[in-house]
């Protein structure tokens, strides 16, 4: 089982770090191509489809790592 909790850990912080750089990569991008307006009409609190899209993009890494972190919570109440 600890492997089960390495692989769903790695995977998380994996998939965090890439959608955090692919951000930050079109952040770049748009602000080169656009300007500051633009990035700051995206990323405006009330843009609730931006949200929607970033939360499902994080989703998958935030998921694994709750259920790597259930898994290790389990085996620690049952004395594995």
């Amino acid at each position: 089982m600890n492997t089960w909790i390495k692989l769903l850990k790695g995977f998380g912080y994996v998939w965090l770090i890439f959608v955090g750089l692919l951000t930050l990569a079109g952040i770049i991008f748009v602000w080169s191509r656009e300007g500051l307006p633009v990035i700051l009409e995206i990323f405006n609190p009330f843009n609730t489809l931006n949200w929607f899209i970033t939360f499902l993009t994080l989703s998958p890494g935030i998921g694994a790592l709750i259920w790597a972190k259930k898994i290790k919570e389990k085996q620690l109440k049952n004395g594995e």
